[in-house]
């Protein structure tokens, strides 16, 4: 038990994460989920990749399931993560959706 107990504690003091308090917001089309990503293209061309998705978004719009949804373009409310390897101190920067609104076309 003593060592569980080290082993999370080691675990829990490698990285750190910050989620952003501001949610940002983007008008772009979906091109698809692959390899645990959401990708989608923004109006300006530039690629766009988010790392998660919540369940409240999910449940508007199940985005790993429902292929019709490509091309069609949504008003994406996401916050930025940010995670810190405190051994390296190297910051990695994710977005998450928080919200998803499908725009008629």
């Amino acid at each position: 038990m003593k060592t569980l107990c080290i082993a999370l504690f080691a675990l829990a003091s490698v990285a750190t994460t910050t989620v952003s308090q501001d949610t940002e917001t983007v008008t772009a089309t979906y091109v698809g989920y692959e390899k645990e990503m959401y990708h989608f293209t923004a109006e300006d061309d530039t690629p766009l990749e988010f790392q998660d998705v919540s369940p409240e978004a999910l449940k508007k719009h199940n985005l790993t399931k429902d292929e019709t949804l490509k091309g069609k373009s949504f008003t994406i409310s996401y916050k930025k993560v940010t995670t810190t390897d405190e051994a390296t101190e190297k910051e990695m920067v994710s977005k998450s959706i928080v919200d998803l609104e499908l725009l008629e076309e």
